[in-house]
């Protein structure tokens, strides 16, 4: 006896999906560079890599100040009273 099933491409299409290689997208990959840098950074006393690491951020912490909520900003009036008063 013969079975015969049928499956839409649309289902085939799905199926076939889960078989494919995931693509890991190129701000994944630098992220965990730049983690493994920060890391190095840190153990190491190589002053260029420091260097480095502070000029150019780990995008996770660049992203959070580009898209944080704006602060009020102070008038001149204020800043200068409050750092006339930081130094008394």
């Amino acid at each position: 006896m013969t079975q015969i099933l049928t499956v839409s491409a649309t289902t085939a299409g799905y199926a076939m999906d889960q078989l494919k290689p995931q693509r890991v997208t190129r701000n994944t990959v630098l992220e965990e560079n730049m983690r493994a840098l920060v890391d190095k950074a840190a153990q190491g006393d190589d002053y260029r890599i420091r260097a480095f690491v502070n000029v150019v951020q780990p995008p996770a912490l660049a992203l959070y100040f580009l898209t944080m909520k704006p602060q009020n900003q102070a008038t001149l009036q204020e800043t200068l009273d409050a750092y006339l008063s930081t130094e008394a």
